[in-house]
């Protein structure tokens, strides 16, 4: 793996953040991570590349630490969801401050992009929209050759065409063999290119969507004769509700579920596949 995070643990004051979350970032692989606003996504990205110190646990990178090794940090490069630190530079100027940490940073890749999405070389970056930004972000990113890439919310608030041209490039990205570990609230766009997605709860437990890795969380559409029974109603998230039909989210063993489902004012009840948005409905569900 080029990036292995171990018992990682991070607090704000008195509030919990990132609670001994631990993975890994496989070379070849998009991952991606969600999370309601405010679960810590930004901060985990920052704290792998370095930007924000951790309480504890340990973070990997090429099987080195940042901390020990500084010259780590030209196998890892970070996206923010906002890429203005070059406001006040013109287009033609960013490759000269990436050189300094990157030194296999590729100039004639970033030339020849620029020019492919029509970026003016000798325009100032303040002049950007936040898309444009992203955009050339994004490029400055890939230019760097490293074998690792962070994005956070590269998708939000870009337009369809701008959205198919990033995802290319992040697919571009994988092919060459980088791990991509990208943060998105764009759901349809980032389940659509993942190997795997992880999900980060406001409580700061992280936990993989994928199917081998839930195998007790079951989502179920039933029809009852009359009302929902209470001892499934009290285990149950109830996603809809349209008459006697109800599309529920339980977290159980499969074989307490079968003993949940197996009452008599249960009709039928089919298995649906999981989607990355009902473990949003699964944290809020488990709140109330």
């Amino acid at each position: 793996m080029l990036v292995e995070v171990i018992n990682l643990n991070k607090s704000f004051d008195e509030k919990k953040v990132l609670d001994n979350i631990s993975f890994k970032l496989d070379e070849g692989n998009i991952t991606g991570l969600v999370g309601r606003n405010g679960s810590g996504k930004t901060t985990l990205l920052k704290i792998i590349v370095g930007i924000y110190k951790h309480d504890s646990g340990k973070v990997k990178i090429c099987g080195n630490s940042l901390e020990i090794n500084p010259k780590t940090i030209e196998h890892i490069a970070y996206l923010p969801d906002r890429f203005d630190y070059f406001d006040y530079n013109k287009v033609k100027n960013i490759p000269d401050f990436y050189e300094i940490l990157y030194p296999n940073f590729d100039r004639e890749f970033f030339v020849s992009e620029i020019a492919k999405n029509n970026i003016n070389l000798n325009q100032s970056v303040r002049n950007f929209s936040k898309g444009e930004k992203n955009l050339l972000g994004l490029i400055t990113v890939l230019a760097s050759n490293t074998k690792v890439i962070l994005i956070d919310e590269i998708l939000d608030g870009m337009d369809v065409i701008n959205k198919r041209l990033i995802t290319n490039y992040l697919l571009d990205a994988k092919d060459k063999g980088c791990a991509v570990f990208a943060s998105s609230h764009e759901l349809s766009d980032l389940t659509g290119i993942c190997d795997n997605i992880l999900y980060l709860s406001k409580d700061g437990k992280l936990s993989s969507t994928s199917e081998e890795n839930n195998l007790n969380l079951h989502k179920i559409q039933l029809v009852v004769k009359d009302d929902l029974p209470n001892e499934i109603k009290e285990k149950a998230i109830i996603l809809s509700n349209i008459g006697r039909v109800y599309t529920l989210l339980i977290d159980s063993k499969k074989e307490d579920l079968e003993k949940i489902l197996a009452n008599e004012n249960v009709v039928q009840y089919d298995n649906l596949e999981i989607k990355v948005e009902d473990y949003f409905y699964l944290e809020e569900g488990a709140r109330k």
